[in-house]
């Protein structure tokens, strides 16, 4: 058995009395855990066990499958995530991308951090749009997958006007050299600049035009979407509700 910290991702009834606990850890990262009784506990469990919470937990397993949480105590809640609509889809919109992008027992504190401090910014309502392209361009660059977005793949030039981000390659391509693939999101090349300048100023100091926001929205999903091989659920939930 072994302290880590974490951050509870999704939760699944597990029989009668037991959750199945999915959470990204610092130790071993995105693990999955059975609760023992956690449906019962009103000691050990009670409110710990939630999505958003950032734990201390006790697992047990070091070899594959379910691990077992024996004892969780709360870092921090993130209680106020639940006081507005808005703030409970943004905050499962962090989980779901961290889920979709991280495979199991991959462990990778930078993520933590970056879901830790991307939740507290959803909390306090200071979250932006250019906050979720930097947390999704970043999480990218975590998980391994950083989109190349300053030079064309193929003929190693620089971007003027329309280019093109190619799913399958991760990155761009000018108009002299793109051959019509298919899986390919149309982009202009201040859009790619706007987020490279995402990474190396922050999200703070930087405020997208409309076309500029519509379009890396567009390309980031559609390559977490193909990365991850499915769509963003709660992300079609908010387009349903019509929030953007």
């Amino acid at each position: 058995m072994k302290w880590t910290e974490a951050v509870v991702i999704h939760l699944q009834e597990w029989g009668e009395s037991d959750l199945i606990v999915e959470a990204f850890t610092r130790r071993w990262g995105r693990v999955k855990a059975v609760a023992k009784g956690a449906k019962r506990s009103r000691r050990r469990f009670m409110n710990k066990l939630e999505p958003f919470r950032h734990l201390r937990v006790l697992l047990d397993g070091e070899g594959k499958g379910l691990m077992r949480v024996d004892q969780a105590d709360i870092i921090y809640p993130f209680f106020h995530i639940s006081d507005e609509l808005i703030k409970i889809l943004q905050g499962f919109y962090l989980l779901e991308l961290v889920q979709m992008m991280t495979p199991l027992r991959d462990p990778n504190p930078g993520i933590l951090d970056l879901l830790i401090g991307s939740l507290r910014a959803v909390e306090e309502g200071r979250m932006r749009e250019e906050g979720f392209r930097a947390y999704e361009m970043r999480l990218l660059e975590l998980a391994g997958y950083r989109p190349r977005l300053k030079e064309c793949l193929r003929c190693g030039g620089g971007l003027q006007g329309k280019v093109w981000f190619l799913l399958e390659r991760g990155g761009v391509v000018c108009r002299d050299c793109y051959r019509g693939e298919e899986k390919a999101v149309p982009v202009s090349a201040s859009t790619c600049a706007s987020l490279e300048g995402l990474l190396e100023v922050g999200w703070q100091k930087v405020s997208f035009p409309g076309e500029v926001m519509s379009e890396s929205r567009r390309l980031l999903s559609s390559f977490i979407e193909y990365q991850g091989g499915r769509g963003i659920r709660t992300l079609e939930v908010m387009k349903e509700m019509g929030i953007s």
